[in-house]
C-alpha cells in the first residue's frame, strides 16, 4: 500500500507501510500528519488513520504521536502509549488532566480571566501595603523613596505569588478557578527553575503594550510570548 503525507502544505510520497512506519517511528510524520492513500475520499491526520500501522504491529503514542511496536506500548481506555511518554501520561490521567486526544489548550478568554482573578487577589495584598507605606512620612524626599520601595516589595510579591503557585501546584489560584493549568510542551510538570525563567519571561509580555500576551489568541497552541521562550502551554483540565 503506498502513502502520501503533507508537510508544510506540500505532498510528499508514494512510499511504503514500512517507510510510513519509520517516518512515524523518527517523528517526521506525527500524529496530526495529514496522510492519504488510494481509495479514500480525502486526507485524515495520522492519528485517525491508523490505530495500528498497517502490517507492522505499530501504534501511535497519543503523547509524542511517534509510532512504536505495540508490544512495547502500554494501552489505556483506547489509547496507546509508549515507554519514555508512560510515565508523564498516567501523572496526567492521576491529576486529572485530558488525555488520549493531545493536549487541550486554554483559551485566550479563559487565561484573560484568570489574569484578572490573580490581579485582584495581588490589589487585596497590594492596597493596604501602598497605603500604609504611603503613612509613614510627610517628608518629600522620603516618600519618593518609599514609592520606589513600595514597587520594589509589589514586584517581589507578585514574583513570590507566581513561582510559588506555578512550582508548586502549576497553577495560579485564577488558573486553579478556570481549571487551567502550565505544563511543558511535552505535557510534563514545571520545574521550580521553569517556573522563574516564565515569571521574568512574561515580564516581556507587558513590556511589548500587552502583544505578548494578544498572540495567545491567534497561536494554534494559544501560546504567549512567555510560553514561547520557556516552551510551555496552557491547557484545561477534565471536567
Amino acid at each position: 500500500m503506498e502513502w502520501y503525507y503533507s508537510e508544510n502544505n506540500e505532498r510528499f510520497g508514494p512510499v511504503s507501510d514500512d517507510e510510513i512506519a519509520e517516518l512515524a517511528k523518527t517523528g517526521k510524520v506525527t500524529a496530526g500528519t495529514l496522510v492519504w492513500r488510494e481509495g479514500w475520499s480525502g486526507w485524515r491526520t495520522w492519528q485517525d488513520a491508523s490505530a495500528g500501522t498497517p502490517g507492522s504491529g505499530n501504534a501511535i503514542c497519543v503523547e509524542c504521536g511517534k509510532s512504536f511496536s505495540t508490544q512495547e506500548m502500554v494501552q489505556y481506555e483506547g489509547s496507546w502509549v509508549c515507554p519514555t511518554c508512560k510515565p508523564i501520561f498516567f501523572q496526567k490521567v492521576k491529576e486529572g488532566v485530558a488525555v488520549g486526544a493531545g493536549l487541550q489548550y486554554g483559551g485566550f478568554w479563559p487565561r484573560c480571566v484568570a489574569k484578572i482573578v490573580d490581579g485582584i487577589i495581588l490589589q487585596v495584598i497590594d492596597i493596604p501595603l501602598r497605603l500604609f507605606m504611603g503613612n509613614l512620612s510627610t517628608d518629600p524626599s522620603v516618600q519618593l523613596r518609599i514609592v520606589f520601595l513600595s514597587a520594589a516589595i509589589s514586584f517581589l510579591i507578585g514574583g513570590a505569588y507566581s513561582i510559588f503557585f506555578v512550582g508548586k501546584f502549576g497553577a495560579t489560584p485564577g488558573k486553579m478557578a478556570l481549571r487551567l493549568r502550565v505544563v511543558l510542551s511535552n505535557g510534563g510538570k514545571v520545574s521550580w527553575g521553569r517556573a522563574t525563567g516564565r515569571y521574568f519571561a512574561e515580564l516581556l509580555s507587558s513590556l511589548t503594550l500587552g502583544i505578548g500576551y494578544l498572540i495567545a489568541a491567534f497561536d494554534d497552541q494559544k501560546r504567549t510570548l512567555h510560553d514561547h521562550i520557556c516552551d510551555t502551554r496552557v491547557i484545561r483540565l477534565n471536567a
